[in-house]
Protein backbone atom coordinates (compact mmCIF):
# COMPACT_ATOMS: atom_id res chain seq x y z
CA UNK A 1 0.00 0.00 0.00
CA UNK A 2 1.28 3.48 -0.84
CA UNK A 3 1.86 5.87 2.04
CA UNK A 4 -0.89 8.52 2.41
CA UNK A 5 0.46 11.30 0.22
CA UNK A 6 -1.08 14.18 2.15
CA UNK A 7 0.42 13.19 5.52
CA UNK A 8 3.79 12.40 3.97
CA UNK A 9 3.94 15.78 2.26
CA UNK A 10 2.79 17.51 5.44
CA UNK A 11 5.61 15.83 7.33
CA UNK A 12 8.18 16.95 4.76
CA UNK A 13 6.95 20.54 4.89
CA UNK A 14 7.03 20.47 8.69
CA UNK A 15 10.67 19.33 8.60
CA UNK A 16 11.56 22.22 6.30
CA UNK A 17 9.87 24.63 8.74
CA UNK A 18 11.63 22.96 11.70
CA UNK A 19 8.21 22.12 13.18
CA UNK A 20 9.43 18.90 14.73
CA UNK A 21 6.33 17.95 16.71
CA UNK A 22 4.08 18.52 13.68
CA UNK A 23 6.44 16.43 11.54
CA UNK A 24 6.36 13.60 14.08
CA UNK A 25 2.56 13.61 14.14
CA UNK A 26 2.32 13.61 10.34
CA UNK A 27 4.80 10.76 9.89
CA UNK A 28 3.20 8.72 12.66
CA UNK A 29 -0.13 9.10 10.84
CA UNK A 30 1.49 7.68 7.70
CA UNK A 31 2.98 4.78 9.64
CA UNK A 32 -0.36 3.93 11.20
CA UNK A 33 -1.50 2.97 7.70
CA UNK A 34 1.71 1.61 6.18
CA UNK A 35 5.35 0.98 7.17
CA UNK A 36 6.77 3.59 4.78
CA UNK A 37 10.56 4.01 4.43
CA UNK A 38 10.18 7.74 3.78
CA UNK A 39 7.97 8.19 6.83
CA UNK A 40 10.41 6.17 8.96
CA UNK A 41 13.30 8.33 7.79
CA UNK A 42 11.41 11.59 8.38
CA UNK A 43 10.20 10.46 11.79
CA UNK A 44 13.78 9.66 12.76
CA UNK A 45 14.90 13.19 11.95
CA UNK A 46 11.99 14.75 13.85
CA UNK A 47 12.65 12.56 16.89
CA UNK A 48 16.36 13.48 16.86
CA UNK A 49 15.60 17.18 17.00
CA UNK A 50 13.03 16.53 19.73
CA UNK A 51 15.76 14.88 21.81
CA UNK A 52 14.75 11.22 21.41
CA UNK A 53 18.05 9.97 20.01
CA UNK A 54 17.39 6.27 20.65
CA UNK A 55 14.00 6.53 18.96
CA UNK A 56 15.57 8.37 16.04
CA UNK A 57 18.20 5.68 15.52
CA UNK A 58 15.57 2.94 15.72
CA UNK A 59 13.29 4.67 13.20
CA UNK A 60 16.04 5.32 10.69
CA UNK A 61 17.45 1.82 11.10
CA UNK A 62 14.04 0.49 10.07
CA UNK A 63 14.00 2.96 7.15
CA UNK A 64 17.29 1.50 5.96
CA UNK A 65 15.85 -2.02 5.95
CA UNK A 66 12.83 -0.88 3.95
CA UNK A 67 14.91 1.09 1.41
CA UNK A 68 17.30 -1.84 0.95
CA UNK A 69 14.41 -4.27 0.44
CA UNK A 70 12.97 -1.98 -2.24
CA UNK A 71 16.34 -1.78 -4.02
CA UNK A 72 16.59 1.96 -3.34
CA UNK A 73 20.32 1.81 -2.69
CA UNK A 74 20.89 5.56 -2.74
CA UNK A 75 18.45 6.26 0.11
CA UNK A 76 19.51 3.13 2.00
CA UNK A 77 23.18 4.17 1.98
CA UNK A 78 22.41 7.73 3.07
CA UNK A 79 20.26 6.49 5.96
CA UNK A 80 22.84 3.91 7.09
CA UNK A 81 25.51 6.63 7.10
CA UNK A 82 23.33 8.77 9.38
CA UNK A 83 22.87 5.86 11.80
CA UNK A 84 26.61 5.16 11.69
CA UNK A 85 27.43 8.70 12.73
CA UNK A 86 24.98 8.65 15.62
CA UNK A 87 26.83 5.61 16.96
CA UNK A 88 30.12 7.53 16.56
CA UNK A 89 28.71 10.37 18.67
CA UNK A 90 27.56 7.87 21.27
CA UNK A 91 31.02 6.28 21.47
CA UNK A 92 29.81 2.99 20.01
CA UNK A 93 32.68 2.57 17.58
CA UNK A 94 32.03 -1.05 16.62
CA UNK A 95 28.36 -0.36 15.84
CA UNK A 96 29.38 2.71 13.82
CA UNK A 97 31.79 0.65 11.70
CA UNK A 98 29.12 -1.99 11.21
CA UNK A 99 26.59 0.51 9.89
CA UNK A 100 29.16 2.08 7.59
CA UNK A 101 29.87 -1.40 6.26
CA UNK A 102 26.13 -1.91 5.63
CA UNK A 103 26.02 1.37 3.71
CA UNK A 104 28.90 0.22 1.50
CA UNK A 105 27.44 -3.24 1.03
CA UNK A 106 24.12 -1.94 -0.25
CA UNK A 107 25.99 -0.04 -2.98
CA UNK A 108 27.83 -3.11 -4.29
CA UNK A 109 27.51 -3.38 -8.09
CA UNK A 110 25.51 -0.12 -8.17
CA UNK A 111 26.45 2.64 -10.62
CA UNK A 112 27.77 5.82 -9.03
CA UNK A 113 25.01 7.61 -7.13
CA UNK A 114 24.61 10.14 -4.30
CA UNK A 115 24.84 7.28 -1.80
CA UNK A 116 28.50 6.78 -2.74
CA UNK A 117 29.11 10.41 -1.83
CA UNK A 118 27.51 10.06 1.61
CA UNK A 119 29.56 6.94 2.28
CA UNK A 120 32.70 8.88 1.31
CA UNK A 121 31.75 11.67 3.74
CA UNK A 122 31.31 9.20 6.58
CA UNK A 123 34.59 7.50 5.65
CA UNK A 124 36.15 10.95 6.04
CA UNK A 125 34.67 11.38 9.50
CA UNK A 126 35.85 7.91 10.56
CA UNK A 127 39.41 8.53 9.30
CA UNK A 128 42.08 9.22 11.93
CA UNK A 129 44.65 10.70 9.51
CA UNK A 130 43.85 14.18 8.23
CA UNK A 131 45.09 13.29 4.73
CA UNK A 132 42.63 10.39 4.55
CA UNK A 133 39.82 12.59 5.83
CA UNK A 134 40.48 15.18 3.16
CA UNK A 135 40.79 12.56 0.40
CA UNK A 136 37.45 10.92 1.23
CA UNK A 137 35.65 14.26 1.62
CA UNK A 138 37.01 15.57 -1.70
CA UNK A 139 35.70 12.45 -3.40
CA UNK A 140 32.27 13.25 -1.94
CA UNK A 141 32.51 16.83 -3.24
CA UNK A 142 33.37 15.52 -6.71
CA UNK A 143 30.40 13.10 -6.73
CA UNK A 144 28.05 15.81 -5.44
CA UNK A 145 29.04 18.28 -8.15
CA UNK A 146 28.62 15.71 -10.92
CA UNK A 147 25.19 14.71 -9.63
CA UNK A 148 24.09 18.23 -8.56
CA UNK A 149 23.51 17.03 -4.98
CA UNK A 150 23.42 20.30 -3.01
CA UNK A 151 23.19 18.95 0.54
CA UNK A 152 26.03 16.52 -0.05
CA UNK A 153 28.28 19.14 -1.65
CA UNK A 154 27.82 21.69 1.16
CA UNK A 155 28.41 19.18 3.89
CA UNK A 156 31.43 17.56 2.20
CA UNK A 157 32.99 21.01 1.63
CA UNK A 158 32.59 21.78 5.33
CA UNK A 159 34.31 18.51 6.26
CA UNK A 160 37.24 19.31 3.93
CA UNK A 161 37.49 22.85 5.31
CA UNK A 162 37.55 21.75 8.93
CA UNK A 163 40.16 19.06 8.21
CA UNK A 164 42.40 21.59 6.46
CA UNK A 165 42.16 24.00 9.38
CA UNK A 166 43.03 21.24 11.85
CA UNK A 167 45.97 20.32 9.64
CA UNK A 168 47.30 23.88 9.76
CA UNK A 169 46.12 25.12 6.35
CA UNK A 170 43.98 27.71 8.11
CA UNK A 171 43.08 30.33 5.51
CA UNK A 172 42.34 27.79 2.80
CA UNK A 173 40.21 25.74 5.19
CA UNK A 174 38.22 28.69 6.50
CA UNK A 175 37.59 29.98 2.98
CA UNK A 176 36.19 26.57 2.02
CA UNK A 177 33.93 26.62 5.06
CA UNK A 178 32.68 30.09 4.25
CA UNK A 179 32.07 28.98 0.66
CA UNK A 180 29.98 26.11 2.02
CA UNK A 181 27.94 28.44 4.23
CA UNK A 182 27.43 30.91 1.40
CA UNK A 183 26.04 28.06 -0.71
CA UNK A 184 23.79 27.02 2.16
CA UNK A 185 22.51 30.56 2.64
CA UNK A 186 21.80 30.70 -1.10
CA UNK A 187 19.30 27.85 -0.76
CA UNK A 188 21.55 25.00 -1.89
CA UNK A 189 20.70 22.95 1.25
CA UNK A 190 17.24 21.51 1.84
CA UNK A 191 17.87 19.37 4.92
CA UNK A 192 18.14 21.42 8.13
CA UNK A 193 20.22 18.65 9.76
CA UNK A 194 22.84 18.94 7.00
CA UNK A 195 22.95 22.70 7.47
CA UNK A 196 23.29 22.31 11.23
CA UNK A 197 26.28 19.98 10.88
CA UNK A 198 27.93 22.32 8.35
CA UNK A 199 27.50 25.18 10.82
CA UNK A 200 29.14 23.05 13.53
CA UNK A 201 32.13 22.39 11.30
CA UNK A 202 32.58 26.11 10.68
CA UNK A 203 32.53 27.27 14.29
CA UNK A 204 34.67 24.36 15.48
CA UNK A 205 37.21 25.08 12.76
CA UNK A 206 37.29 28.76 13.75
CA UNK A 207 38.04 27.90 17.37
CA UNK A 208 40.60 25.29 16.23
CA UNK A 209 42.38 28.08 14.38
CA UNK A 210 42.25 30.39 17.41
CA UNK A 211 40.31 32.87 15.25
CA UNK A 212 38.18 34.28 18.07
CA UNK A 213 36.70 37.12 16.03
CA UNK A 214 35.44 34.83 13.28
CA UNK A 215 34.34 32.19 15.80
CA UNK A 216 32.36 34.74 17.80
CA UNK A 217 30.65 36.07 14.68
CA UNK A 218 29.60 32.60 13.50
CA UNK A 219 28.58 31.50 16.98
CA UNK A 220 26.05 34.33 17.02
CA UNK A 221 24.72 33.26 13.58
CA UNK A 222 24.47 29.63 14.65
CA UNK A 223 22.89 30.56 17.96
CA UNK A 224 20.15 32.48 16.11
CA UNK A 225 19.69 29.62 13.62
CA UNK A 226 19.42 27.03 16.39
CA UNK A 227 16.88 29.08 18.32
CA UNK A 228 14.79 29.74 15.21
CA UNK A 229 14.80 26.10 14.19
CA UNK A 230 14.40 24.66 17.71
CA UNK A 231 17.58 22.66 17.06
CA UNK A 232 18.41 21.80 20.67
CA UNK A 233 21.49 19.59 19.99
CA UNK A 234 23.00 22.25 17.72
CA UNK A 235 22.12 25.01 20.20
CA UNK A 236 23.75 23.13 23.07
CA UNK A 237 26.89 22.37 21.07
CA UNK A 238 27.16 25.94 19.81
CA UNK A 239 26.79 27.39 23.30
CA UNK A 240 29.63 25.13 24.43
CA UNK A 241 31.91 26.29 21.63
CA UNK A 242 30.90 29.92 22.21
CA UNK A 243 31.83 29.47 25.88
CA UNK A 244 35.37 28.51 24.82
CA UNK A 245 35.61 31.75 22.83
CA UNK A 246 34.32 33.79 25.79
CA UNK A 247 36.70 32.01 28.17
CA UNK A 248 39.73 32.62 25.94
CA UNK A 249 38.89 36.31 25.53
CA UNK A 250 38.37 36.95 29.24
CA UNK A 251 34.58 37.02 29.51
CA UNK A 252 34.39 34.38 32.22
CA UNK A 253 30.96 35.22 33.67
CA UNK A 254 29.37 34.99 30.21
CA UNK A 255 31.37 31.81 29.50
CA UNK A 256 30.01 30.15 32.64
CA UNK A 257 26.44 31.06 31.68
CA UNK A 258 26.96 29.66 28.17
CA UNK A 259 28.38 26.41 29.58
CA UNK A 260 25.44 26.04 31.97
CA UNK A 261 23.02 26.45 29.06
CA UNK A 262 25.02 24.01 26.93
CA UNK A 263 25.06 21.33 29.62
CA UNK A 264 21.37 21.62 30.46
CA UNK A 265 20.43 21.44 26.77
CA UNK A 266 22.73 18.60 25.76
CA UNK A 267 22.16 16.49 28.87
CA UNK A 268 18.47 16.47 28.02
CA UNK A 269 18.97 15.68 24.33
CA UNK A 270 22.33 14.21 23.34
CA UNK A 271 24.40 13.57 26.51
CA UNK A 272 27.33 12.25 24.46
CA UNK A 273 27.86 15.72 22.96
CA UNK A 274 28.23 17.31 26.41
CA UNK A 275 31.79 16.03 27.06
CA UNK A 276 33.63 19.14 25.70
CA UNK A 277 31.39 21.48 27.72
CA UNK A 278 32.00 19.47 30.90
CA UNK A 279 35.77 19.67 30.29
CA UNK A 280 35.58 23.43 29.65
CA UNK A 281 33.62 24.04 32.87
CA UNK A 282 36.14 21.93 34.81
CA UNK A 283 39.01 24.01 33.37
CA UNK A 284 37.24 27.20 34.44
CA UNK A 285 36.87 25.80 37.97
CA UNK A 286 40.58 24.91 38.09
CA UNK A 287 41.53 28.44 37.05
CA UNK A 288 39.24 29.75 39.79
CA UNK A 289 40.88 27.49 42.37
CA UNK A 290 37.69 25.46 42.90
CA UNK A 291 39.44 22.11 42.62
CA UNK A 292 36.83 19.98 44.39
CA UNK A 293 34.20 21.07 41.88
CA UNK A 294 36.55 20.32 38.99
CA UNK A 295 37.21 16.86 40.44
CA UNK A 296 33.48 16.17 40.66
CA UNK A 297 32.91 17.29 37.07
CA UNK A 298 35.69 15.06 35.72
CA UNK A 299 34.85 11.96 37.77
CA UNK A 300 34.35 8.96 35.49
CA UNK A 301 35.66 10.82 32.43
CA UNK A 302 39.32 9.81 32.77
CA UNK A 303 39.46 8.33 29.26
CA UNK A 304 37.33 10.93 27.43
CA UNK A 305 39.71 12.79 25.03
CA UNK A 306 38.28 16.27 25.79
CA UNK A 307 38.88 15.71 29.51
CA UNK A 308 42.45 14.37 29.49
CA UNK A 309 44.28 17.72 29.32
CA UNK A 310 41.95 19.30 31.89
CA UNK A 311 42.34 16.33 34.22
CA UNK A 312 46.11 16.74 33.87
CA UNK A 313 45.75 20.42 34.83
CA UNK A 314 43.82 19.34 37.92
CA UNK A 315 46.52 16.83 38.89
CA UNK A 316 49.17 19.54 38.47
CA UNK A 317 47.18 21.84 40.75
CA UNK A 318 47.06 19.00 43.30
CA UNK A 319 50.83 18.49 43.08
CA UNK A 320 50.52 15.09 41.32
CA UNK A 321 52.97 15.93 38.54
CA UNK A 322 53.86 12.41 37.41
CA UNK A 323 50.18 11.58 36.92
CA UNK A 324 49.71 14.80 34.95
CA UNK A 325 52.53 13.85 32.57
CA UNK A 326 51.03 10.40 31.95
CA UNK A 327 47.62 11.95 31.17
CA UNK A 328 49.12 14.52 28.81
CA UNK A 329 51.12 11.94 26.89
CA UNK A 330 47.96 9.85 26.58
CA UNK A 331 46.13 12.90 25.23
CA UNK A 332 48.85 13.36 22.60
CA UNK A 333 48.49 9.72 21.52
CA UNK A 334 44.75 10.23 20.96
CA UNK A 335 45.68 12.80 18.32
CA UNK A 336 42.11 14.08 17.80
CA UNK A 337 42.36 17.63 19.11
CA UNK A 338 43.57 19.47 15.99
CA UNK A 339 46.54 21.83 15.93
CA UNK A 340 45.33 24.25 18.60
CA UNK A 341 44.18 21.43 20.89
CA UNK A 342 47.51 19.65 20.51
CA UNK A 343 49.33 22.90 21.25
CA UNK A 344 47.38 23.28 24.49
CA UNK A 345 48.38 19.77 25.53
CA UNK A 346 52.04 20.43 24.73
CA UNK A 347 52.04 23.76 26.61
CA UNK A 348 50.71 22.03 29.71
CA UNK A 349 53.24 19.22 29.25
CA UNK A 350 56.10 21.76 29.24
CA UNK A 351 54.78 23.12 32.55
CA UNK A 352 54.44 19.64 34.06
CA UNK A 353 57.94 18.57 32.96
CA UNK A 354 59.46 21.73 34.42
CA UNK A 355 57.70 21.14 37.74
CA UNK A 356 59.36 17.70 37.74
CA UNK A 357 62.72 19.41 36.98
CA UNK A 358 62.80 17.37 33.74
CA UNK A 359 64.53 19.91 31.49
CA UNK A 360 65.13 17.39 28.72
CA UNK A 361 61.44 16.44 28.56
CA UNK A 362 60.32 20.08 28.75
CA UNK A 363 62.70 21.04 25.94
CA UNK A 364 61.44 18.17 23.76
CA UNK A 365 57.81 19.23 24.28
CA UNK A 366 58.66 22.86 23.46
CA UNK A 367 60.41 21.78 20.25
CA UNK A 368 57.34 19.74 19.26
CA UNK A 369 55.26 22.86 19.90
CA UNK A 370 57.64 24.95 17.76
CA UNK A 371 57.24 22.50 14.87
CA UNK A 372 53.46 22.81 15.12
CA UNK A 373 53.79 26.58 15.03
CA UNK A 374 56.06 26.47 11.98
CA UNK A 375 53.84 24.13 9.96
CA UNK A 376 50.50 25.69 10.92
CA UNK A 377 51.34 29.39 11.16
CA UNK A 378 48.45 29.79 13.63
CA UNK A 379 48.96 32.91 15.77
CA UNK A 380 47.80 31.42 19.05
CA UNK A 381 50.12 28.43 18.63
CA UNK A 382 53.03 30.78 17.92
CA UNK A 383 52.33 32.72 21.12
CA UNK A 384 52.08 29.49 23.13
CA UNK A 385 55.38 28.34 21.64
CA UNK A 386 57.15 31.54 22.70
CA UNK A 387 55.80 31.22 26.24
CA UNK A 388 56.93 27.59 26.45
CA UNK A 389 60.41 28.54 25.20
CA UNK A 390 60.52 31.36 27.79
CA UNK A 391 59.75 28.93 30.60
CA UNK A 392 62.37 26.44 29.45
CA UNK A 393 65.02 29.15 28.95
CA UNK A 394 64.34 30.51 32.43
CA UNK A 395 64.70 27.03 33.95
CA UNK A 396 68.04 26.66 32.13
CA UNK A 397 69.25 30.01 33.46
CA UNK A 398 69.17 31.79 30.07
CA UNK A 399 67.42 34.86 31.46
CA UNK A 400 68.00 37.15 28.48
CA UNK A 401 66.45 34.64 26.08
CA UNK A 402 63.63 33.97 28.57
CA UNK A 403 62.79 37.69 28.71
CA UNK A 404 62.84 38.03 24.93
CA UNK A 405 60.62 34.98 24.42
CA UNK A 406 58.19 36.07 27.15
CA UNK A 407 57.90 39.50 25.55
CA UNK A 408 57.08 37.93 22.17
CA UNK A 409 54.46 35.72 23.83
CA UNK A 410 52.97 38.73 25.62
CA UNK A 411 52.71 40.69 22.36
CA UNK A 412 51.09 37.73 20.61
CA UNK A 413 48.46 37.14 23.29
CA UNK A 414 47.65 40.86 23.52
CA UNK A 415 47.02 40.96 19.74
CA UNK A 416 44.71 37.97 20.11
CA UNK A 417 42.84 39.64 23.02
CA UNK A 418 43.56 36.71 25.37
CA UNK A 419 43.98 38.40 28.78
CA UNK A 420 44.68 35.32 30.95
CA UNK A 421 47.41 34.04 28.63
CA UNK A 422 48.84 37.55 28.25
CA UNK A 423 49.00 37.93 32.04
CA UNK A 424 50.76 34.56 32.37
CA UNK A 425 53.30 35.68 29.76
CA UNK A 426 53.72 38.95 31.66
CA UNK A 427 54.39 37.08 34.91
CA UNK A 428 56.98 34.93 33.12
CA UNK A 429 58.58 38.15 31.83
CA UNK A 430 58.72 39.44 35.40
CA UNK A 431 60.54 36.29 36.53
CA UNK A 432 63.11 36.70 33.77
CA UNK A 433 63.69 40.40 34.60
CA UNK A 434 63.89 40.05 38.38
CA UNK A 435 67.68 39.99 38.72
CA UNK A 436 68.51 42.63 36.11
CA UNK A 437 65.57 45.03 36.49
CA UNK A 438 63.70 44.32 39.74
CA UNK A 439 61.51 47.45 39.61
CA UNK A 440 60.34 46.59 36.08
CA UNK A 441 59.78 42.98 37.13
CA UNK A 442 57.62 44.08 40.06
CA UNK A 443 55.56 46.36 37.83
CA UNK A 444 54.96 43.55 35.31
CA UNK A 445 53.94 41.15 38.10
CA UNK A 446 51.58 43.70 39.64
CA UNK A 447 49.96 44.24 36.23
CA UNK A 448 49.56 40.49 35.78
CA UNK A 449 48.10 40.17 39.28
CA UNK A 450 45.50 42.84 38.53
CA UNK A 451 44.37 40.89 35.46
CA UNK A 452 44.19 37.60 37.38
CA UNK A 453 42.11 39.20 40.11
CA UNK A 454 39.77 40.90 37.61
CA UNK A 455 39.15 37.57 35.88
CA UNK A 456 38.75 35.66 39.13
CA UNK A 457 41.73 33.44 38.23
CA UNK A 458 42.63 32.43 41.78
CA UNK A 459 45.49 30.03 41.15
CA UNK A 460 47.49 32.28 38.77
CA UNK A 461 46.86 35.16 41.19
CA UNK A 462 48.42 33.09 43.98
CA UNK A 463 51.46 32.46 41.75
CA UNK A 464 51.80 36.20 41.10
CA UNK A 465 51.58 37.01 44.80
CA UNK A 466 54.12 34.30 45.59
CA UNK A 467 56.52 35.92 43.12
CA UNK A 468 55.92 39.38 44.58
CA UNK A 469 56.46 38.13 48.11
CA UNK A 470 59.76 36.42 47.26
CA UNK A 471 60.92 39.49 45.33
CA UNK A 472 60.79 41.46 48.60
CA UNK A 473 58.61 44.24 47.19
CA UNK A 474 55.10 42.97 47.72
CA UNK A 475 54.70 44.56 51.14
CA UNK A 476 55.38 48.04 49.80
CA UNK A 477 53.09 47.84 46.79
CA UNK A 478 50.21 45.45 47.55
CA UNK A 479 47.34 47.10 49.41
CA UNK A 480 46.59 45.97 52.96
CA UNK A 481 43.38 44.10 53.55
CA UNK A 482 40.70 45.92 55.51
CA UNK A 483 39.86 44.07 58.74
CA UNK A 484 36.77 41.89 58.66
CA UNK A 485 34.42 41.33 61.58
CA UNK A 486 34.19 37.78 62.99
CA UNK A 487 30.81 37.33 61.29
CA UNK A 488 32.25 38.54 57.95
CA UNK A 489 35.09 36.07 58.37
CA UNK A 490 32.50 33.29 58.74
CA UNK A 491 30.62 34.46 55.66
CA UNK A 492 33.81 34.73 53.63
CA UNK A 493 34.75 31.14 54.47
CA UNK A 494 31.35 29.99 53.19
CA UNK A 495 31.73 32.13 50.05
CA UNK A 496 35.07 30.40 49.46
CA UNK A 497 33.22 27.07 49.57
CA UNK A 498 31.08 28.26 46.64
CA UNK A 499 27.89 28.81 48.67
CA UNK A 500 25.13 31.10 47.41
CA UNK A 501 23.61 33.79 49.64
CA UNK A 502 20.65 31.48 50.28
CA UNK A 503 22.88 28.64 51.45
CA UNK A 504 24.96 31.00 53.61
CA UNK A 505 21.76 32.29 55.22
CA UNK A 506 20.59 28.76 55.93
CA UNK A 507 23.96 27.74 57.36
CA UNK A 508 24.28 30.75 59.69
CA UNK A 509 20.54 30.97 60.47
CA UNK A 510 20.22 34.54 59.17
CA UNK A 511 18.06 36.05 56.45
CA UNK A 512 19.17 35.90 52.84
CA UNK A 513 19.07 39.70 52.73
CA UNK A 514 21.47 39.91 55.69
CA UNK A 515 23.78 37.39 54.03
CA UNK A 516 23.78 39.56 50.91
CA UNK A 517 24.72 42.64 52.96
CA UNK A 518 27.61 40.75 54.56
CA UNK A 519 28.93 39.65 51.16
CA UNK A 520 28.65 43.21 49.82
CA UNK A 521 30.59 44.61 52.79
CA UNK A 522 33.27 41.92 52.39
CA UNK A 523 33.81 42.77 48.72
CA UNK A 524 34.09 46.48 49.56
CA UNK A 525 36.53 45.95 52.42
CA UNK A 526 38.74 43.62 50.40
CA UNK A 527 38.62 45.86 47.33
CA UNK A 528 37.66 43.00 45.03
CA UNK A 529 35.08 42.75 42.24
CA UNK A 530 33.41 39.40 42.86
CA UNK A 531 33.07 36.38 45.13
CA UNK A 532 35.82 34.44 43.35
CA UNK A 533 38.37 37.18 44.00
CA UNK A 534 37.25 37.35 47.64
CA UNK A 535 37.75 33.60 48.00
CA UNK A 536 41.20 33.86 46.46
CA UNK A 537 42.09 36.65 48.91
CA UNK A 538 41.02 34.42 51.83
CA UNK A 539 43.30 31.61 50.64
CA UNK A 540 46.23 34.02 50.35
CA UNK A 541 45.62 35.42 53.83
Amino acid sequence: MEAPADDLEAGRRALERASWAVARTSFEAVLAADDSAQAREGLGLALWFLGDVAGAIDSRSRAFELYAAQGRCDEAARTAVWVSHQHVIGGRVSAARGWLGRAERVLDAVAECEGHGWVAVERARHATALEDRITHALRAVDIARRLHAGDLEIFALSVVGRARVEGGNVEDGLLLLEEAMAGAAGGQVRNVHTLAEAYCNLIMASTSAGDWVRANEWCQHVDAFARKNAAAPLFGTCRGVHADVLFATGHWVEAERALDTSLVTLTGHVPELAEPSVASLAELRIRQGRLHEAEALLAGREEAPPALRVLAMLRLAQGRREVAVVLLERALRHGTAGVVGTARVLSTLVEARLELADLYGARAASHHLAELSRTSNISVVTAQTELAHARVAHAEGSLEEAAERAHLALSGFLRLAMPLDAAEARLQLARALLNGAPAVAEDEAQTALAVFERLGAARPAEAALAFLSTSGTAESRHRELAPLTPREQEVLELVAQGMSNARIASSLIISEKTAGHHVSHILTKLGVHNRTEAAARLRRR
